[in-house]
């Protein structure tokens, strides 16, 4: 489970905005519009805003659940836009039928904060085979959807900055988790010490003027760091999120967020959510290197150096706690100093400690007002990308069955890798020949296939973690999916001889490239026949687990033509 400890590491605060480097609105943004009164039934959209008298129902089809088809007909309202109806809808159904199992799907759909629905931003291919994002905004009301709907589609502009996420772009779906929530604002920060003085200061107050101290958003979002960086409740993150999931499933598998807040400024990532104020290349980057790439700050602004707990656990890809400058070997990027990687060294003051703390760069996404990984926070993100993604999207003919080709026919193994955006991932192919001799002296293949190590369309999401916790945090035991299947198998090559056959790339129609494999092109037997698919970029150095790399196997039978039976005809007479 997630302990609170672990979480306050991930979600150190970001450092400060520079001025110059981002569109957040600060204490010195423009002035914000003042929050409805509490308890406001908030107005209509348009042509919505006037109700029109209810039309009597269209009998239904005998066996169809009347309230079932009238929450399917105020979703259907929520998918055309049109809100205020959809609400009026649900509790009205809420209304009538108080104890029928649909109300609490009603409730969130039709209260102050609802839920109005999940929209596919972008599909790269199906869920199990792909990272799932979803983002969701705090602080926008009905009115305010169209606007939510815009900074939703710019989380990924603004992600897609970082030339990692650009070139792997393909390796993610992401949806929009659509909210409205009854206020517009973001909770001060206070320690309930702070709360209470806020309280009393405003009995003395009028009303009119007073401190808002509890806005009503769908994401309860607070001024939570030290310089008020915004951080949402992550129970109802993950509560909107599962109502996401149940609507369209695989939206949820990975659970990873990215939540925006209508007033929120800088921001806090871990445990997988990204928060943010308005999405911006530098702090959306920043807050998702927490969020999904396990990494910590590169700043310093803390002038002590850790102490006690924070000493011992503040290790990570991009930071190591040690009281004086340690040793080449001793960092976790001891192998790009090795490599002489550009830009990488070593350097103090690191995970918001100027002093006992050592980075890699002196620039980075995760340090001030940078929009670009350094090399060891870009090979670390790669890494986790391949733990949730294989580098073989799809393979066929299905793997698991047994594959019976002609000799000389045209027949083929075909492996689609996935596909990155400049580069082509590359292939080898491996023959192994399973003919035995038997009694009589005839050849035969073994009846038992090889195990099939490759996860194909079954391999499925991460295993489940208790509810409202998060399966892509570094610090809990739930990490991508590859990584939890024994791996020991890579260290060594596949069995067999490597095959000069099928090891250039193909351009399909669609504009993909697959490699395939001429199994008509052997002679008869049996075989099993490996593809083994990696991707050879520069942004990894060390890959301990193969993580960039993936087999599948095929057990393979050759055969003969059939020979015609009976008598050859006989030659015509001259």
């Amino acid at each position: 489970m997630r302990r609170w400890a672990t979480l306050l590491l991930l979600l150190l605060p970001a450092a400060a905005q520079d001025p110059g480097s981002g569109g957040l609105d600060g204490p010195s943004g423009p002035p914000r519009p003042a929050p409805e009164p509490a308890g406001q039934e908030e107005e209509g959209c348009g042509e919505e805003e006037a109700e029109a008298p209810e039309a009597p129902p269209e009998p239904l089809p005998e066996g169809v659940d009347p309230v079932q088809a009238k929450f399917d007909k105020a979703k259907a309202l929520q998918k055309k836009g049109k809100y205020v109806a959809a609400k009026r809808a649900f509790r009205k159904l809420i209304k009538d039928h108080p104890d029928h199992p649909l109300v609490p799907l009603a409730r969130d759909r039709g209260g102050d904060n609802a839920f109005l629905g999940v929209e596919v931003l972008q599909e790269s291919g199906p869920p199990e085979r792909r990272i799932d994002v979803s983002v969701m905004g705090d602080g926008f009301t009905l009115e305010e959807q169209p606007m939510e709907e815009k900074w939703a589609k710019y989380c990924l502009t603004v992600l897609y900055n970082e030339k990692l996420f650009e070139e792997y772009r393909n390796y993610f779906n992401f949806y929009f988790v659509r909210l409205a929530s009854f206020e517009e604002g973001v909770d001060p920060g206070l320690s309930p010490e702070e709360l209470k003085k806020a309280q009393e200061r405003n009995l003395r107050r009028r009303r009119d003027i007073n401190y808002k101290l509890d806005y009503s958003t769908a994401l309860d979002c607070k001024a939570a760091g030290p310089q008020g960086q915004v951080m949402a409740d992550p129970t109802l993150v993950y509560k909107w999120l599962d109502a996401g999931a149940k609507e369209l499933p695989g939206c949820a598998d990975d659970k990873f967020v990215i939540a925006f807040a209508r007033f929120g400024q800088l921001g806090m990532g871990g445990g997988g959510i990204a928060n943010v104020g308005k999405p911006d290349k530098s702090i959306t980057v920043h807050e998702f290197g927490h969020a999904f790439s396990r990494l910590l700050d590169e700043y310093a602004i803390n002038p002590d150096p850790p102490e006690g707990l924070w000493a011992k656990t503040l290790l990570a890809p991009n930071a190591y706690p040690n009281p004086t400058e340690p040793k080449p070997d001793e960092v976790p990027w001891a192998h790009m100093l090795k490599r002489k990687v550009k830009g990488v060294g070593i350097y103090e003051g690191g995970a918001t400690f100027q002093k006992g703390v050592w980075k890699p760069a002196r620039t980075c996404a995760m340090n001030v007002g940078g929009n670009q990984f350094c090399p060891v926070c870009r090979e670390q993100t790669l890494l986790v990308i391949y733990e949730y993604v294989s580098p073989i999207d799809v393979a066929t003919p299905d793997p698991a069955k047994e594959v019976e080709a002609l000799a000389g026919s045209e027949s083929e193994l075909v492996v689609l890798p996935m596909q990155p955006q400049s580069h082509k991932l590359k292939a080898k192919w491996y023959v192994a020949s399973l003919a035995v001799t038997t009694e009589s002296g005839a050849q035969a293949a073994p009846e038992e296939a090889p195990e099939q190590a490759w996860p194909a369309e079954d391999q499925g999401p991460a295993p489940e973690a208790p509810y409202g916790y998060p399966t892509g945090m570094g610090a809990n035991p739930y990490m991508g999916r590859r990584v939890q299947m024994p791996r020991d198998e890579y260290d060594e090559p596949p069995e067999g001889k490597l095959s000069p056959l099928g090891q250039k790339a193909r351009k399909r129609k669609d504009g993909a490239f697959e490699y395939a494999f001429p199994v008509g092109k052997l002679p008869a037997g049996g075989y099993v026949i490996t593809a083994e698919v990696w991707d050879d970029t520069d942004y990894v150095v060390k890959d301990e687990k193969h993580l960039l790399m993936e087999r599948v196997s095929w057990r393979v039978q050759v055969v003969l033509p059939a020979k015609p039976e009976g008598p050859a005809p006989a030659s015509p007479k001259r």
